[in-house]
């Protein structure tokens, strides 16, 4: 369902998820890394709890879910899907986070950001996963096939 190109943007790029609680409020947050299980056709966002408590609060085994990813070259996919399951995050997902955070701070830095201010967001200890079946995914990038599914 996912193609090389996609998923390269889904592991390379910046991510949101967001999910809205009963009374239909809307819910976000940022996320570390993403990672896509092409065989279980599911992807594994790592985010940092404290820092995205409300998202958490509304978020649970079968709870709806969208995932926007980005790439600098402004190529953007929405990823919608069931979640799965809510666990601590693995060594190897801890160490995608850290290859990702690596590649944005060299893109920071080309763009003369400095890096106490990456840290803001960046730095921060990847310690939940939430894992979430992928059924839609809709183009972002802008142009004449945003908002088209996949």
């Amino acid at each position: 369902m996912i193609s090389d190109k996609i998923n390269d943007v889904i592991t390379n790029g910046m991510g949101h998820i967001g999910c809205v609680s009963s009374s239909l409020k809307p819910y976000h947050a940022d996320t570390l890394a993403n990672i896509f299980d092409q065989q279980k056709n599911e992807i594994t966002c790592c985010l940092n709890e404290v820092s995205c408590e409300p998202f958490l609060n509304h978020v649970s085994n079968g709870s709806r879910v969208s995932l926007f990813v980005a790439v600098p070259s402004h190529e953007a996919y929405n990823i919608k899907g069931s979640v799965l399951t809510l666990r601590n995050v693995t060594e190897d997902e801890k160490s995608a986070c850290d290859l990702l955070r690596e590649k944005v701070y060299g893109f920071y830095e080309e763009l003369g950001i400095p890096e106490h201010l990456a840290d803001r967001y960046w730095l921060k200890e990847p310690d939940i996963a939430v894992v979430f079946a992928v059924d839609k995914i809709f183009v972002q990038t802008p142009g004449p096939d945003a908002g088209k599914q996949v």
